[in-house]
């Protein structure tokens, strides 16, 4: 992770946030199998304007992502 910019307060905000979320910022793509990473990939071949809540919900359970409807 590149360092932070400790004279941008928006960017101290926002670790800080993600920190206290349990999440990290980052300017790479998300690692493959983690649920955005599933999703962004899902929706690379089917299109994310068919994203749906379910496909969200079964990305952050772990279960597989259901077929385009």
């Amino acid at each position: 992770m590149p360092r932070m910019d400790m004279n941008d307060p928006q960017e101290v905000g926002a670790r800080f946030g993600a920190m206290i979320l349990g999440g990290e910022l980052s300017e790479g793509p998300p690692d493959p199998d983690s649920p955005l990473g599933r999703l962004r990939a899902w929706s690379d071949e089917h299109g994310s304007d068919r994203l749906t809540p379910d496909h969200v919900r079964a990305a952050i359970e772990g279960r597989p992502l259901p077929p385009p409807a």
